[in-house]
């Protein structure tokens, strides 16, 4: 079928506001008898009359009016085929389970209300595979834990965080109570560490620090997710490195122990993109991420 083009489109709508050929000639800069030719081929094409002449307005039939709901859907999704809304749509976004679970629901809680017509979906995975997902154009906006080592993204300083060691109240607390620090460092390294998976962002932090103290841990297992560790310390299988953000209402309830210790853990979350064009809508996106992190602590 030979289907009407944008043109046609747009002088329809254009001949309904105005009820007049020359009018709407005018605001689309046609000539009129350019106008008048392509509204004759849009009533062929459709196959029935789209306007009534009366004295010289152009009134439409019932055929056209019962057009102009659907025109009006097709001229605005042209419209923003064009010229993208920096508040309507759909924002794929991919993080590192500290930032995926607890920083981003809120949020985007509070985005949403500022932006109802906006709309996500979230993957959370390990660091290695935020990176895998944006290479792949999976997402648009991915958020990261600790350092990026690939050039071929745009990294933006985002906020910092903290990571810990806990232990078990029931286990542990002859460790959190040693006062001399080569006594501690001891215990530490002599108990099992139970950490996140290699390609975390919270394992890469936790092994340079090791690395420059000269601590090797005696044994350590590997588990994927927070809640996962955090469960095993409180069995006293072991002593784990978790975000604070992640234990702090365990640690506050009295369930996880605080272990002191001279690993200096702070960590940079940051926000990782493909580097060239950036829709509205995430640019929208971006500049309200940034205007949050500066009210944290």
């Amino acid at each position: 079928m030979n289907y009407p083009s944008p043109r046609h489109w747009l002088l329809l709508d254009a001949i309904c506001r105005w009820q007049s050929l020359s009018k709407a000639a005018d605001k689309l800069a046609l000539s009129q008898p350019a106008a008048s030719q392509a509204l004759k081929e849009l009533e062929q094409r459709l196959g029935y009359p789209l306007f009534l002449r009366q004295n010289r307005q152009l009134l439409p039939t019932q055929a056209a009016l019962d057009l102009l709901p659907k025109l009006q859907q097709l001229l605005q999704l042209q419209q923003e085929l064009v010229d993208p809304s920096p508040a309507r749509g759909e924002l794929r976004l991919v993080a590192s389970e500290t930032i995926g679970c607890y920083l981003l629901p809120a949020l985007l809680a509070e985005f949403t209300t500022l932006y109802p017509d906006i709309g996500f979906q979230l993957q959370i995975c390990n660091s290695s595979e935020v990176q895998m997902q944006l290479r792949q154009q999976q997402a648009q906006l991915g958020f990261i834990e600790g350092p990026l080592l690939s050039s071929e993204f745009s990294v933006q300083y985002w906020q910092q965080d903290q990571l810990v060691l806990i232990g078990s109240p029931h286990f542990h607390t002859a460790i959190a109570e040693d006062g001399e620090p080569s006594a501690a460092a001891t215990a530490l390294q002599a108990v099992r560490w139970i950490v996140r998976e290699r390609g975390s962002g919270t394992r890469a932090v936790l092994e340079n620090e090791l690395t420059r103290l000269g601590w090797t841990p005696a044994t350590v297992l590997e588990l994927q997710r927070p809640e996962a560790i955090k469960q095993a310390v409180k069995q006293g299988l072991g002593i784990g490195c978790l975000p604070l953000l992640a234990v702090q209402d365990e640690i506050a309830a009295g369930q996880l122990l605080l272990l002191p210790n001279p690993l200096q853990l702070r960590r940079h979350l940051s926000l990782v993109l493909q580097p060239g064009y950036q829709s509205p809508l995430l640019q929208t996106f971006l500049e309200f991420l940034q205007q949050k992190s500066q009210l944290m602590p």
